[in-house]
């Protein structure tokens, strides 16, 4: 490896070569045959170090095939903060290296990092790491690795659920960059939070093994001054062994809102008298900014007010007897206008959204609902933006109700609703199970509904509960459960009762009586559900009287997929376990049971 500059600052962009050359080894006694020239390389890179450019990536493979053969890989990046060293370590392997886990040290290269004048006189540089298992919250186990940044991470070889807490402390509130260091068995993906607000869900990259070989990630996060906790933890996906963080930035605070234009439409101005103006930082909980205490001229207004608190969005709310009824509205700081991803309040008027209010063009009016289902006056009616390179969470979403009045499965009378004001796309929930996805939900069935938001890198808090009532006199004929097949009903015995709370619905449970075995939890397959407990299932949720197969296997606590399991022909390596899944009874390593209603 060789760098193109003998110093560099940070920020500087620079360039690595890497050559790779296959040697002549003929005249040795103990190759008396040519060598496979095939191979990858792994570079670890040094604390504060992001590619740029180049034609290297991890794992990047070639084969020579004669001795002599060259072949050379450019590696092109820059460090956004100073590490303790620059060294920078070449790893090879083969194309087994990322089944076993296992590469060769080919050297190193430290590159001096020279202190920058600019950013050393700055006030507002940042930067703080902290070990994964040197946090006292955490529910992983510490394991040694010789190439983790301190000799050790928190996590396990299979599991992908398990948290680390980590206890930042930053001298100002604002946006900072936070990298995670990680060994994964598989693309994982992670929680993240902060001071347990909403959560933003991250599909990380696959580090390539579950030790030796780590990756980097980066993505914003909000903090407070002072002490703020950042959890993150693993929710699916492959295990992910978290090494450590590292938290740079400039305190770079969202920038606050302090001023606003907007232009009425042309007709009740006595409406705008009571607006606000608002903010939020999780997305749930709004903050009252700006009151409007003027009636609307029909033209451009503009309204400047004092605040020093910066918020990731911010909205127009109407006043208690508005419905919206604007042309146009822009949030600014000074006189620099903000920009974000849209966000609004339905139901509308047809043709008449809120997205009017927010697409730079007086021309069209957003105007709420005001008769029928779904009308609704005063601050329900809302428009506004989530900053760029501010907002970190999603908009939680709330429901209203757009048509019908209740409902009955066995007329099929239905009611519609919506989600108003979210991030995203939006998923559906009947009694805490899954019951639909998208901006509108019709429905058929009673009960509770809840929905949240997300938009591929934050995930909303759950909404309000909206209760959806059956109708009078809804009756029909009388249905039965009846199992079809069962097979190993000593592992899973499955009981069906009617759900008293949900007519129409039905709950499940299980009454085996098998033991569960220590290390492993109970896998329950509910059609395309998959249940995670340590106890029998209970009075589980079944939203119609459609037949329906249950299977329940005892797997390995924290088992990210049965994909790897059981061995394949060639035999087990890291990546298959043949206990993943226990034998609960002679040739059985489950119980299936179908079911039907007549």
């Amino acid at each position: 490896m060789a760098a193109d500059r003998p110093v560099v600052t940070v920020d500087e962009e620079f360039s690595i070569d890497i050559q790779c050359t296959l040697r002549d080894l003929s005249a040795l006694r103990m190759f008396p045959v040519s060598l496979d020239g095939e191979f990858v390389l792994k570079v670890v890179f040094p604390d504060g170090f992001v590619q740029t450019a180049g034609n290297y990536y991890p794992m990047v493979s070639a084969r020579l095939l004669r001795p002599g053969e060259k072949v050379t890989y450019r590696l092109t990046g820059k460090f956004i903060s100073r590490p303790p060293s620059g060294k920078f370590t070449l790893l090879r392997g083969t194309r087994h290296s990322l089944e076993m886990g296992r590469f060769l040290y080919r050297g190193e290269l430290v590159v001096p990092i020279a202190e920058n004048a600019a950013r050393s006189g700055a006030t507002n540089a940042f930067s703080q790491c902290l070990e994964a298992e040197s946090m006292s919250g955490a529910n992983g186990p510490v394991t040694g690795d010789a190439n983790a940044s301190n000799g050790q991470t928190r996590g396990a070889e299979n599991q992908y659920n398990h948290f680390v807490d980590y206890l930042v402390n930053v001298p100002a509130a604002g946006s900072y960059q936070l990298t995670l260091r990680y060994y994964s068995s598989a693309a994982p993906v992670v929680s993240v939070t902060v001071n347990g607000g909403n959560a933003q869900s991250i599909s990380l990259p696959n580090s390539g093994a579950w030790n030796i070989v780590y990756a980097d990630y980066t993505f914003p996060v909000i903090l407070n001054a002072g002490a703020s906790t950042v959890k993150i933890a693993g929710t699916g996906g492959g295990s992910c062994r978290q090494d450590k963080v590292c938290v740079t930035g400039g305190a770079q605070p969202c920038s606050v809102v302090n001023k606003v234009r907007l232009h009425w439409r042309t007709a009740d101005f006595s409406r705008l008298n009571g607006a606000k103006i608002q903010g939020s930082n999780d997305g749930a909980s709004w903050t009252d900014i700006f009151t409007i205490g003027v009636n609307a001229t029909g033209s451009w207004q503009e309204f400047t007010f004092p605040n020093a608190t910066s918020y990731q969005h911010v909205r127009y709310a109407a006043s208690p007897i508005g419905y919206g009824e604007l042309r146009e509205i822009e949030f600014y700081n000074g006189t620099t206008k903000l920009s974000g991803t849209p966000f609004g309040s339905d139901p509308n008027v047809a043709a008449m959204g809120w997205q009017f209010a927010i697409d730079g063009i007086v021309n069209e009016s957003w105007h709420g609902k005001y008769q029928g289902v779904g009308a609704h006056a005063g601050p329900s009616n809302f428009a506004g933006i989530s900053i760029t390179g501010c907002a970190t969470t999603c908009i939680t979403p709330a429901i209203v109700q757009t048509a019908g009045t209740n409902v009955c499965p066995v007329t099929n009378q239905q009611v519609t609703l919506a989600a108003s004001g979210y991030t995203g796309n939006v998923s559906w929930l009947l009694n805490g199970s899954p019951a639909g996805s998208g901006a509108s939900l019709t429905t058929a069935n009673a009960g509770t509904y809840t929905a949240t938001s997300s938009n591929g890198t934050c995930t909303s808090g759950q909404s309000n509960a909206f209760v959806v009532a059956l109708a009078a006199n809804c009756a029909g004929p009388a249905l039965a459960p009846k199992i079809s097949s069962s097979g190993f009903p000593e592992i899973l015995n499955l009981s069906i009762v009617a759900d008293p709370a949900n007519p129409g619905g039905w709950l499940l449970s299980d009454v085996g009586t098998v033991s569960l075995p220590a290390g492993y939890e109970w896998s329950y397959f509910i059609g395309s559900k998959w249940l995670r407990t340590t106890a029998n299932l209970t009075n589980e949720p079944w939203q119609a009287s459609v037949p329906g197969r249950v299977v329940k296997m005892a797997t390995k606590i924290g088992l990210d997929t049965l994909n790897r399991w059981p061995c394949p022909p060639e035999g087990c390596t890291y990546y298959y376990q043949n206990d993943a899944v226990a034998q609960l009874a002679p040739g059985a390593r489950g119980g299936l049971t179908t079911f039907i209603f007549n």
